[in-house]
């Protein structure tokens, strides 16, 4: 009987078998089960047939799929296998056309290195000051308490009476802490020191998570005044001013010439906030009648740990409900007072947040440029090598085979780049802290850590896939003939269109960093000429600290610093010396609420300004110019009538028009204090802020224990600090001279954010215009190199030479057009997120943006020039009988 008597397998069967068995077996096995089908349908029939059928494959699927996943198994592995081979294969290849042909290479290991070290170092900050959690337990959940105020600003201090309400209220507080700044003079060696002393009580380890090393810390019994004097020493400063003697604990120590008896010493990591390198903490004692306890007396920094599973808008809530209750019991001191909270981590990098994040967005950008110069390197040598890509193409080379080909070669002189920049970044990091303004918060948590090397090995990868894109697109669509035939790449239109479309992105982000380094240095140029409302040469200030324990009375302190003015005049070239409790550039400031006696007390809308307590002279001495009246002299003392002086800024706020001379105030719970002086408005603290107002009072009228005192004279800055500090070890050789620096230092030291930003942003942009200049010469000189035989041609027809080089500049600066057009848009775009950082600038400023410009095309004339004038001296018949 034949097959066509009787019908074939079961084709769902059928279909089973051949999905179920390898495809190495399947045609023997669908061949075997259909020969003893036929045979079983003859003998049997075809039911019978069948029903075999259905058996045998359920009988044999476990074993045939288990085959199936053992072979798939073992292709795989001969896959990753084969593919490992090829890529070490690609590796090998890669290294080996570096040695043949090292400039290229060696032009992109030394961009990568530069790129990848400046973004590991910017992101090794970033992630050290604004990424990572604050260094001990629980930090998440510390926030700081502060008080909003009726202008709308929020200061970061409390009233002492507030915070204690704070505590019993919030109960979404699991420990709130007070604490203050005060700096104390320790004598202890040769010379009195000034040391950094933080007054807290017992709740502040609670909140901060401290432990002791040695001894004990700080308890309540230690904050009731009368108590017995003790501290506890930060580990860095126990080391650096004794050696690590564990003795000291229970020992004493003299500060401000009073006995103070060690009982603790922390741990290393300890984290002591304000972070401002505290060296020792004691009690935070108050005094039974001290304005400290007054309500509205904000003094008192506090700190809060909130309870697990409370949230911070759960504890704003609380907060602000709390105060306001305060604000309705207590109208006089409270009116307009509220109850703020920000998490301790905002608190200490919220200033330098906008700084780095200025700096990471300017890396980011270097590093596009960076990766843009590559793709143009790696798509030259890939137009080069267009033949080679060719003949691996027509031997069966996949595009893909090729792409990776390409990405492999360019991978491997990036992570010798990236191996060489993480080698660098360290350099870099301690380059960064050390010009940074001021102390960057956090500087001793920044490192280059597993989590930058790992940032950094994904950005390497990245930056690689980013180069090579251009070139795998090239060398995946060419003209096999064309290529075949080719000694060398032909340049098509798509390649030249590459080169083009990347030198316009270098020219547009040159262009962007080039014009923020504008913006940028003409605020630094505006505000170094600004003038500070003083004369701020020749002046040189240093402050002082009269301890109670030697000086019991404010009488005493005063004859202190009498001595001490007597004692300065003396030194040769001194004209003028006196002391002020607010120095313009120092540190800042007392602020306080008075009311103008002809208006009466008008409640929140009393007027406030910063308080300067000053010695007879101190305007001079500073070189602040009289307006109106008269100044302080030595008869305004608390025997004669109380009086006062303000600045422009405070007469013009409360008098408008009218003459301030002869007007009453009630200042400190005192009436009848009259303005018998105006002076010119000086900037406090920033020459970009705006003048505030400012009320000056006779220290023969409310003397102050902290006072700078400022010199003047035509000597050496340097020779009169040394005179003065001869003479202070001779008055009281307890008292330590802090703080020392000529009023332009004082300054300069202002602007230290405006110089870093200015000077940071003109190396970036000097940087990514170098980088733009490389490859533009790149672009250029290939580009003369493909028309050599067209630039022969054209000298053979008597073209000139300079007609030559004209034609390739202009080329050149065709090509930049595009980008100096993109670029003023991402300028302008720019420049609005830069206007938080300028002073007197536009960020739209024309005349910048123009000069951005024009400075961008000179460069790329000026780069294109070099292969224009070497294209003019092609010799035609060399040219012509080129390949």
């Amino acid at each position: 009987m034949s097959r066509a008597h009787f019908s074939g397998p079961p084709r769902l069967a059928a279909r089973l078998v051949a999905l179920l068995s390898p495809a190495e077996d399947r045609p023997y096995l669908l061949s075997d089960f259909e020969e003893e089908f036929e045979q079983r349908a003859k003998a049997a029939g075809v039911s019978a047939a069948r029903a075999w059928y259905w058996r045998e494959l359920l009988r044999s699927a476990p074993p045939l799929a288990a085959r199936r996943a053992r072979l798939a198994r073992a292709r795989s592995a001969l896959d990753r296998s084969k593919w490992w081979k090829e890529a070490l294969g690609d590796v090998r290849y890669a290294l080996r056309l570096s040695k043949r042909s090292p400039l290229a290479p060696l032009a992109i290991v030394t961009t990568m290195t530069l790129g990848i070290a400046a973004t590991a170092a910017v992101f090794a900050a970033a992630n050290g000051v604004l990424l990572r959690p604050l260094p001990f337990p629980e930090s998440e959940r510390v926030v700081r308490l502060g008080t909003a105020v009726p202008n709308g600003s929020v200061a970061p201090s409390v009233a002492y009476p507030d915070a204690l309400d704070y505590r019993r209220l919030v109960h979404e507080f699991g420990a709130l802490t007070l604490f203050a700044r005060n700096d104390v003079t320790l004598q202890h060696g040769p010379d009195p020191e000034n040391v950094r002393a933080l007054q807290v009580d017992d709740a502040y380890s609670r909140v901060f998570s401290l432990e002791p090393a040695l001894g004990r810390l700080l308890a309540a019994s230690d904050s009731v005044y009368g108590a017995g004097r003790v501290a506890v020493l930060s580990y860095g400063f126990w080391m650096r001013e004794f050696g690590g003697d564990r003795s000291i604990v229970g020992h004493t120590i003299r500060l401000d010439d009073e006995p103070v008896t060690v009982v603790g010493v922390l741990t290393p990591d300890a984290y002591l906030f304000p972070r401002e390198s505290i060296d020792l903490l004691t009690p935070l004692a108050i005094p039974p009648h001290s304005y400290m306890k007054n309500r509205g007396a904000l003094w008192a920094g506090a700190a809060a740990k909130l309870r697990p599973a409370v949230s911070e808008e759960m504890a704003q809530r609380a907060v602000a409900s709390v105060g306001d209750m305060l604000s309705r019991e207590y109208p006089v001191s409270n009116h307009g007072l509220g109850g703020r909270i920000q998490p301790l981590r905002e608190v200490v990098v919220g200033s330098v947040r906008p700084m780095l994040e200025l700096l990471a967005a300017a890396i980011v950008a270097v590093l596009l440029i960076a990766c843009v110069n590559v793709a143009n390197l790696i798509l030259g040598r890939a137009q080069a090598r267009s033949r080679e890509f060719a003949v691996r193409s027509a031997l069966g080379g996949s595009p893909a085979r090729v792409r990776r080909q390409v990405f492999i070669e360019a991978l491997v002189p990036a992570v010798i780049g990236s191996v060489l920049g993480l080698v660098l970044a360290p350099v870099l990091v301690h380059l960064l802290v050390a010009v940074y303004p001021d102390a960057l918060p956090r500087a001793d948590e920044i490192g280059i850590g597993a989590p930058v090397v790992l940032f950094v090995m994904a950005a390497t990868i990245a930056a690689a896939a980013l180069s090579c894109i251009p070139a795998a697109r090239r060398v995946t669509r060419f003209d096999l003939s064309g290529d075949l035939r080719a000694g060398k790449g032909s340049g098509s239109r798509g390649e030249r269109r590459a080169s083009r479309v990347l030198v316009t992105t270098q020219v547009a982000m040159s262009l962007a960093l080039l014009f923020a380094a504008g913006l940028l240095g003409e605020t630094l140029w505006r505000l170094d000429g600004a003038r500070p409302g003083f004369d701020p040469h020749r002046a040189v200030a240093f402050h002082v600290y009269v301890p109670s324990s030697r000086y019991r009375s404010v009488a005493d302190a005063d004859r202190y610093f009498d001595r001490v003015l007597d004692a300065v005049r003396t030194i040769p070239g001194v004209s003028v010396a006196s002391t002020t409790t607010l120095l313009p550039f120092g540190n800042c400031c007392a602020f306080d609420t008075f009311i103008q006696e002809d208006l009466g007390d008008q409640g929140p809308k009393n007027p406030q300004a910063f308080i300067s307590v000053d010695s007879p002279a101190f305007e001079r001495a500073l070189g602040l110019p009289l307006l109106r009246g008269r100044s302080f002299t030595a008869q305004d003392d608390s025997a004669s009538g109380r009086v006062v002086m303000l600045n422009a800024a405070a007469a013009r706020a409360m008098y408008g028009n009218r003459d301030p001379i002869g007007q009453l105030i009630n200042w400190n719970g005192q009436p009848h204090w009259r303005v018998v002086g105006v002076l010119a408005s000086t900037h406090l603290t920033e020459l970009s802020d705006e003048m505030k107002p400012v009320l000056y009072i006779p220290e023969g009228q409310a003397a102050r224990r902290s006072r700078y005192v400022v010199v003047r004279g035509d000597a050496p800055a340097n020779e009169i600090i040394a005179a003065a500090r001869a003479w202070l070890r001779e008055i009281d050789p307890t008292i330590a001279l802090t703080d020392v620096a000529t009023m332009d230092q004082r300054i300069a030291s202002s602007l230290g954010a405006e110089r870093f930003r200015a000077v940071l942003m003109a190396t970036l942009g000097a940087l990514a215009l170098a980088l733009a200049i490389v490859g533009i010469y790149g672009v250029v000189a290939y580009s003369v190199s493909r028309r050599t035989r067209e630039i022969g041609i054209r000298l053979a027809l008597g073209e000139a030479s300079h007609e030559v080089r004209r034609r390739v500049v202009i080329d050149a600066l065709r090509v930049a057009s595009v980008g100096i057009v993109i670029g003023l848009v991402l300028a302008l775009l720019g420049g609005k997120w830069l206007a938080a950082f300028l002073v007197g600038v536009s960020p739209n400023d024309a005349r910048l943006l123009a000069a951005s410009a024009v400075v961008l095309a000179a460069v790329v004339a000026a780069t294109a020039y070099g292969p224009a004038r070497r294209a003019a001296k092609v010799d035609p018949m060399t040219a012509l009988r080129a390949d």
